[in-house]
Protein backbone atom coordinates (compact mmCIF):
# COMPACT_ATOMS: atom_id res chain seq x y z
CA UNK A 1 0.00 0.00 0.00
CA UNK A 2 0.93 3.37 -0.27
CA UNK A 3 3.13 5.27 2.56
CA UNK A 4 1.72 8.84 3.46
CA UNK A 5 4.02 10.55 0.83
CA UNK A 6 1.41 9.93 -1.99
CA UNK A 7 1.27 12.07 -4.94
CA UNK A 8 -1.80 11.75 -7.31
CA UNK A 9 -0.85 13.05 -10.80
CA UNK A 10 -4.00 13.57 -13.16
CA UNK A 11 -4.45 15.11 -16.67
CA UNK A 12 -7.07 18.67 -17.02
CA UNK A 13 -7.44 21.29 -14.40
CA UNK A 14 -11.26 20.12 -14.37
CA UNK A 15 -9.93 16.69 -13.41
CA UNK A 16 -7.53 18.24 -11.11
CA UNK A 17 -10.19 20.04 -8.86
CA UNK A 18 -12.62 16.98 -8.62
CA UNK A 19 -9.38 14.85 -7.30
CA UNK A 20 -8.40 17.98 -4.54
CA UNK A 21 -12.18 17.92 -3.76
CA UNK A 22 -12.55 14.23 -3.26
CA UNK A 23 -8.94 14.28 -1.17
CA UNK A 24 -10.80 16.66 0.93
CA UNK A 25 -14.17 15.69 1.36
CA UNK A 26 -13.20 12.11 1.85
CA UNK A 27 -9.87 11.91 2.85
CA UNK A 28 -7.43 10.19 0.13
CA UNK A 29 -4.26 11.03 1.93
CA UNK A 30 -1.68 12.99 -0.70
CA UNK A 31 -0.66 15.87 -3.23
CA UNK A 32 -2.69 16.37 -6.18
CA UNK A 33 -0.55 17.54 -9.20
CA UNK A 34 -2.09 18.34 -12.57
CA UNK A 35 -0.81 18.07 -16.00
CA UNK A 36 -2.27 20.96 -18.25
CA UNK A 37 -2.84 18.70 -21.35
CA UNK A 38 -5.17 17.33 -24.23
CA UNK A 39 -2.78 14.49 -25.58
CA UNK A 40 -5.23 13.43 -28.62
CA UNK A 41 -3.45 15.77 -30.88
CA UNK A 42 -0.28 17.83 -31.16
CA UNK A 43 3.38 17.05 -31.54
CA UNK A 44 4.58 14.62 -28.99
CA UNK A 45 7.86 14.41 -29.26
CA UNK A 46 9.29 18.41 -28.88
CA UNK A 47 8.18 20.45 -26.12
CA UNK A 48 8.34 23.95 -28.17
CA UNK A 49 7.00 22.31 -30.68
CA UNK A 50 3.69 21.56 -29.13
CA UNK A 51 3.25 24.80 -27.81
CA UNK A 52 3.57 26.31 -31.12
CA UNK A 53 1.18 23.79 -32.53
CA UNK A 54 -1.00 24.61 -30.15
CA UNK A 55 -0.44 28.43 -30.42
CA UNK A 56 -1.73 27.86 -33.77
CA UNK A 57 -4.71 26.14 -32.68
CA UNK A 58 -5.71 29.39 -30.82
CA UNK A 59 -6.11 31.85 -33.67
CA UNK A 60 -9.17 32.90 -34.26
CA UNK A 61 -10.65 31.47 -31.07
CA UNK A 62 -8.95 33.38 -28.54
CA UNK A 63 -6.22 35.06 -27.60
CA UNK A 64 -2.93 33.10 -26.33
CA UNK A 65 -2.21 34.04 -23.02
CA UNK A 66 0.10 31.94 -22.02
CA UNK A 67 3.56 31.90 -20.94
CA UNK A 68 4.80 28.63 -21.31
CA UNK A 69 7.18 27.86 -23.94
CA UNK A 70 8.13 24.20 -23.51
CA UNK A 71 4.94 21.65 -23.22
CA UNK A 72 7.30 19.14 -21.20
CA UNK A 73 8.06 21.63 -18.55
CA UNK A 74 5.07 20.48 -16.23
CA UNK A 75 6.97 17.02 -16.21
CA UNK A 76 10.04 18.42 -15.18
CA UNK A 77 8.11 20.18 -12.96
CA UNK A 78 6.64 17.03 -11.67
CA UNK A 79 10.05 15.22 -11.50
CA UNK A 80 11.81 18.04 -9.22
CA UNK A 81 8.81 17.90 -7.03
CA UNK A 82 9.52 14.71 -6.75
CA UNK A 83 12.91 14.75 -6.00
CA UNK A 84 12.68 17.08 -3.28
CA UNK A 85 9.23 15.73 -1.47
CA UNK A 86 10.93 12.13 -1.44
CA UNK A 87 7.28 10.85 -2.91
CA UNK A 88 6.97 6.90 -1.95
CA UNK A 89 3.89 6.07 -4.13
CA UNK A 90 2.34 8.22 -7.04
CA UNK A 91 -1.54 6.98 -8.46
CA UNK A 92 -1.97 7.85 -12.06
CA UNK A 93 -4.94 8.61 -12.38
CA UNK A 94 -6.14 7.49 -16.28
CA UNK A 95 -9.69 6.24 -17.52
CA UNK A 96 -10.13 4.64 -20.91
CA UNK A 97 -9.88 7.14 -23.53
CA UNK A 98 -7.24 8.78 -25.96
CA UNK A 99 -5.92 11.12 -24.06
CA UNK A 100 -5.57 9.53 -20.74
CA UNK A 101 -4.53 6.40 -22.14
CA UNK A 102 -1.38 8.05 -24.00
CA UNK A 103 -1.22 10.48 -20.17
CA UNK A 104 -0.70 7.34 -18.54
CA UNK A 105 2.00 6.11 -21.25
CA UNK A 106 3.58 8.94 -20.70
CA UNK A 107 3.59 9.27 -17.27
CA UNK A 108 5.33 5.50 -17.16
CA UNK A 109 8.09 7.16 -19.91
CA UNK A 110 9.10 10.36 -17.75
CA UNK A 111 8.98 8.08 -14.63
CA UNK A 112 11.10 5.27 -15.99
CA UNK A 113 13.68 3.91 -13.85
CA UNK A 114 12.55 5.83 -10.81
CA UNK A 115 12.31 4.71 -7.35
CA UNK A 116 8.49 5.69 -6.77
CA UNK A 117 5.90 2.34 -6.47
CA UNK A 118 3.53 3.53 -9.12
CA UNK A 119 -0.51 2.81 -9.10
CA UNK A 120 -3.07 3.27 -11.64
CA UNK A 121 -6.54 4.86 -10.62
CA UNK A 122 -9.38 4.83 -13.24
CA UNK A 123 -13.63 5.49 -13.60
CA UNK A 124 -15.54 2.01 -12.53
CA UNK A 125 -17.55 2.21 -15.09
CA UNK A 126 -16.32 2.55 -18.29
CA UNK A 127 -19.43 1.77 -20.10
CA UNK A 128 -21.20 4.67 -18.12
CA UNK A 129 -18.22 7.27 -19.02
CA UNK A 130 -14.56 6.95 -19.74
CA UNK A 131 -12.97 10.01 -18.47
CA UNK A 132 -11.92 11.19 -14.54
CA UNK A 133 -13.24 14.62 -15.31
CA UNK A 134 -16.64 13.07 -15.84
CA UNK A 135 -16.81 11.47 -12.22
CA UNK A 136 -17.93 13.04 -8.65
CA UNK A 137 -15.51 13.24 -6.01
CA UNK A 138 -17.64 10.68 -4.08
CA UNK A 139 -17.13 8.14 -7.69
CA UNK A 140 -13.18 9.21 -7.73
CA UNK A 141 -12.71 8.40 -3.85
CA UNK A 142 -13.90 5.38 -4.46
CA UNK A 143 -11.68 4.72 -7.72
CA UNK A 144 -9.12 5.27 -5.30
CA UNK A 145 -9.90 2.20 -3.15
CA UNK A 146 -9.48 -0.40 -5.55
CA UNK A 147 -6.29 1.06 -7.77
CA UNK A 148 -4.50 -1.32 -9.34
CA UNK A 149 -0.52 -1.80 -8.42
CA UNK A 150 2.07 -1.31 -11.86
CA UNK A 151 4.61 -4.03 -11.90
CA UNK A 152 8.18 -2.73 -13.35
CA UNK A 153 7.15 -5.29 -16.27
CA UNK A 154 3.84 -3.26 -16.76
CA UNK A 155 5.86 0.33 -16.24
CA UNK A 156 8.31 -0.88 -19.00
CA UNK A 157 5.76 -1.83 -21.85
CA UNK A 158 3.41 1.38 -21.46
CA UNK A 159 6.53 3.42 -21.68
CA UNK A 160 7.18 1.61 -24.92
CA UNK A 161 4.07 2.07 -25.53
CA UNK A 162 4.67 5.81 -25.46
CA UNK A 163 7.55 5.57 -27.78
CA UNK A 164 5.19 4.29 -30.10
CA UNK A 165 2.67 6.56 -29.80
CA UNK A 166 5.04 9.68 -29.99
CA UNK A 167 7.14 8.33 -32.93
CA UNK A 168 3.98 6.68 -35.57
CA UNK A 169 0.65 8.35 -34.35
CA UNK A 170 0.23 11.71 -34.94
CA UNK A 171 -0.77 14.44 -35.58
CA UNK A 172 -4.43 13.34 -34.56
CA UNK A 173 -4.75 10.15 -32.10
CA UNK A 174 -7.78 7.79 -31.73
CA UNK A 175 -8.61 5.10 -28.93
CA UNK A 176 -9.84 1.84 -30.97
CA UNK A 177 -10.13 -1.33 -29.38
CA UNK A 178 -7.93 -0.65 -26.49
CA UNK A 179 -4.99 0.80 -28.15
CA UNK A 180 -3.98 4.53 -29.31
CA UNK A 181 -3.98 4.80 -33.61
CA UNK A 182 -2.86 7.62 -35.66
CA UNK A 183 -5.03 9.61 -37.99
CA UNK A 184 -4.81 12.65 -39.98
CA UNK A 185 -5.11 15.86 -38.97
CA UNK A 186 -8.59 15.86 -41.27
CA UNK A 187 -10.18 12.58 -40.06
CA UNK A 188 -13.18 15.07 -38.33
CA UNK A 189 -13.53 17.38 -41.41
CA UNK A 190 -16.36 15.41 -42.64
CA UNK A 191 -17.88 15.44 -38.99
CA UNK A 192 -17.98 18.90 -39.38
CA UNK A 193 -19.07 19.42 -42.76
CA UNK A 194 -22.19 17.30 -41.76
CA UNK A 195 -22.93 19.81 -39.23
CA UNK A 196 -23.25 22.56 -41.66
CA UNK A 197 -25.71 22.97 -44.01
CA UNK A 198 -27.43 25.65 -46.68
CA UNK A 199 -28.54 28.02 -44.15
CA UNK A 200 -26.16 29.86 -42.35
CA UNK A 201 -25.48 29.03 -38.98
CA UNK A 202 -23.49 30.32 -36.14
CA UNK A 203 -19.82 28.54 -35.81
CA UNK A 204 -20.66 28.17 -32.34
CA UNK A 205 -23.32 25.55 -32.98
CA UNK A 206 -21.44 23.90 -35.68
CA UNK A 207 -18.65 23.12 -33.17
CA UNK A 208 -20.85 22.04 -30.68
CA UNK A 209 -22.50 19.56 -32.94
CA UNK A 210 -19.80 17.99 -33.64
CA UNK A 211 -18.23 17.67 -30.13
CA UNK A 212 -21.60 15.99 -29.02
CA UNK A 213 -21.02 13.80 -31.75
CA UNK A 214 -17.70 12.82 -31.12
CA UNK A 215 -17.47 9.08 -29.76
CA UNK A 216 -17.31 8.35 -25.66
CA UNK A 217 -13.94 7.37 -25.80
CA UNK A 218 -12.40 10.05 -28.44
CA UNK A 219 -13.78 13.50 -27.16
CA UNK A 220 -12.38 16.44 -28.78
CA UNK A 221 -12.46 20.15 -27.89
CA UNK A 222 -14.01 23.12 -29.18
CA UNK A 223 -10.41 24.61 -29.83
CA UNK A 224 -9.59 21.43 -32.26
CA UNK A 225 -12.69 21.84 -33.69
CA UNK A 226 -12.24 25.49 -34.28
CA UNK A 227 -9.01 25.45 -35.89
CA UNK A 228 -10.84 22.65 -38.31
CA UNK A 229 -13.86 24.82 -39.09
CA UNK A 230 -10.68 27.74 -39.82
CA UNK A 231 -8.87 25.37 -42.06
CA UNK A 232 -12.22 24.03 -44.11
CA UNK A 233 -13.10 28.00 -44.63
CA UNK A 234 -9.52 28.61 -45.80
CA UNK A 235 -9.79 25.62 -48.48
CA UNK A 236 -12.82 27.40 -49.78
CA UNK A 237 -15.31 24.17 -48.62
CA UNK A 238 -17.31 26.61 -46.20
CA UNK A 239 -18.46 30.07 -46.31
CA UNK A 240 -18.78 32.56 -43.70
CA UNK A 241 -20.46 35.63 -43.27
CA UNK A 242 -20.41 38.29 -39.61
CA UNK A 243 -23.72 39.23 -39.66
CA UNK A 244 -22.97 42.10 -37.24
CA UNK A 245 -19.87 44.11 -38.88
CA UNK A 246 -19.78 41.99 -42.03
CA UNK A 247 -16.26 42.54 -41.53
CA UNK A 248 -13.48 40.12 -40.68
CA UNK A 249 -12.81 39.63 -36.92
CA UNK A 250 -10.49 37.70 -35.31
CA UNK A 251 -12.90 35.02 -33.36
CA UNK A 252 -14.41 32.42 -35.41
CA UNK A 253 -17.58 31.85 -32.36
CA UNK A 254 -18.63 35.85 -33.94
CA UNK A 255 -19.15 33.93 -37.81
CA UNK A 256 -22.11 32.03 -39.13
CA UNK A 257 -21.16 29.66 -41.58
CA UNK A 258 -22.73 27.20 -44.53
CA UNK A 259 -21.63 25.01 -47.26
CA UNK A 260 -20.30 27.56 -49.83
CA UNK A 261 -21.00 25.65 -52.39
CA UNK A 262 -25.06 26.07 -51.65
Amino acid sequence: MPSPATVHLVQGDHAGAILRQACQEYGLPGAVRVIPEDLSHGPLDDGPARIAYMRACYHGFADWTHVITDAFAPWRDLIGFLDRDRTAALIIWAGYNVSEAIFLAMACSWLAGRHETLFRAAPPDPAISRYVSQHTPQEIAAAYHVRTHLSNTQRGALARSFTRIRDRCGPLRRWEHGRVIGVPLTHYDTLLLQSCGPEWRPASQIIGTAMAACDPANLLSDLFFSARLQALIAAGRLGTCNPKTDHPGSNIFRYMVRHSAI
